[in-house]
Formats: C-alpha cells, structure tokens, sequence
C-alpha cells in the first residue's frame, strides 16, 4: 500500500527539517530535469531500479540506496517488475553541511550488508512518527533525520569497501585491549601490530583510515584522555604519579605533550576542572 506523509511547517528552522517521506509499492518512472529543490534520499526495498544522475548510471538492487543533492539532474525507473522504495527528502540550516560531512559532496550510492535492517527500521519508525501527527513541533523528526544520516555513515559501504562499522570491527579487539593495556610505557607499534596479526604498515593505514592519525598517536591520545579522567578526580596524586600511571616514562614528557595537544598544563587543566577551594 502507498504511504506518504507531509511534514508540517514548523514555527522556528530548524537545523534538518523534513519535507516528506513515504513507502511506494510500485515505483514509477520519475525524470527531474532541473533536480529536486532539497535533498532527497532514495532506498530499494523489494525489486531493483536504476538512476541516471547527470549522465551516470546507478543500479539501486535491495538494500542499497542514493542520496540526490538538490537541483541535481536525475531521472529513475524500474529494471525489475516490481519496485518498491522508501524515500524521504529533507531541507534545513544545517542540512548542507551535515550532509557533506557525513556522506560527501556528491550524490552517491550507498550500500550496506545483508543482516543489517537498522537503515531500513529508522526509516520505518520516521514514517510512523510522520503519519502519527504527535510530532507538531518537527524537532523529534528532525533528530530521527539526524540518527539516519548516521546510520547511512556507520553502516553504510561506498565503492565495495567494508562499512565504518565492519572496519571498526577488525580492530575492536586492539582497541579493548588498548583500554587495558596503554599504561605500559613499553608498549608500542609492534605489540600493537602482533594483537592483530598485520603489519606495522597495514596497523597505522587503518588507524588513519578510521581516526586520522597513527595507530601510535591513538595510543597518546587515550593516555591523555585518562590523565583528564584522573587529574581533577584524584586530587591527592601528583602531576609526576599520574603521567606514570598513565604510561608516560617521566614527568617532563607528559608534561610537554599535555601542554601541546590540551593547550595548558596538567595542572592548570586539574585546576580548571576541580573543586574550587572554600
């Protein structure tokens, strides 16, 4: 059965504003010369399609979906019998740049592994937020939107890589290890390389791939967001015993890369978040 649901005009902008969402059963042919005034978000549920996005060609099977930019020419058709889709198309002061800095600059294909509906499910729980009515004020909505560009980010997979979420996953083990583990000043690449049995080399281009920086530089990190945990919440320990207890082989070096990567001393920064003395 159609189902489609018109949001409401709310009284204030807000940062992502939905315009409508809806379920068809039986997709039919759409051609947009001059695109879609905001973005539009569309998924295959059952069957397959195809879009063709300003001359390049998208084929849209189950569990995949594109993400238009406006004003971008498209049109879209069936390639299978029946094709049913989800769709959803949204504006808002902040719906350009959120959009850009989860999913990039260009419309794309987004796919995402066989097992997992949390996509699909987050759609489902907007359309019934919207067909409900309970939702005047659009702000439930718009964060709803904003955990399904999420989605779209974590569990989505681009160009046949692996989902942020699947990569994560590889090196999870590394990482709880890591949670138990950083406070041995001994520890460096090479322990961290033999707990996932890759290369030094092939350990620091997944780090930079996930975080942006060295699988070491991960590690200093995590030994300062420990001394930030540590320093106002054990007043009665010295700057020297907490960089120790964090993994720092001495007192100078801790800190030297505290004031670099924080802006201020360990002190300052235990003095700032602290008790204030009576």
């Amino acid at each position: 059965m159609l189902r489609r649901a018109v949001f409401p005009t709310p009284s204030e902008p807000l940062p992502l504003q939905l315009e409508t969402i809806g379920l068809n059963p039986e997709q039919e042919y759409i051609q947009r010369s001059e695109g879609y005034p905001f973005f539009h978000w569309l998924q295959t549920i059952e069957g397959e399609g195809e879009l063709n996005v300003q001359g390049t060609i998208f084929k849209l099977p189950e569990r995949s979906g594109i993400l238009l930019h406006p004003h971008v020419q498209h049109f879209y058709y069936a390639k299978s019998p029946n094709w049913k889709t989800y769709y959803v198309t949204f504006t808002g002061t902040m719906a350009s740049q959120l959009t850009v800095e989860l999913l990039g600059a260009f419309s794309d294909k987004i796919q995402w592994d066989r097992n997992d509906d949390e996509i699909t499910i987050q759609l489902e729980q907007i359309l019934a937020l919207a067909e409900s009515g309970s939702d005047a004020s659009g702000w439930k909505s718009s964060a709803d939107l904003y955990r399904f560009l999420t989605l779209l980010k974590t569990n989505g997979r681009k160009n046949h890589l692996p989902s942020l979420t699947r990569r994560l996953e590889r090196i999870q083990q590394l990482l709880d290890w890591l949670e138990i583990e950083y406070a041995n000043p001994d520890l460096g690449l090479a322990k961290m390389a033999e707990q996932l049995n890759i290369g030094q080399r092939q350990l620091n281009e997944r780090f930079r791939e996930l975080f942006g920086q060295t699988a070491y530089a991960y590690l200093i990190q995590l030994r300062l967001r420990k001394a930030k945990e540590w320093l106002p919440s054990r007043p009665n320990w010295t700057v020297r015993q907490i960089g120790e207890a964090v993994g720092f082989r001495d007192a100078s070096h801790f800190v030297a890369t505290f004031r670099q990567k924080e802006g201020m001393t360990p002190e300052s920064y235990r003095r700032l978040h602290g008790p204030s003395p009576l």
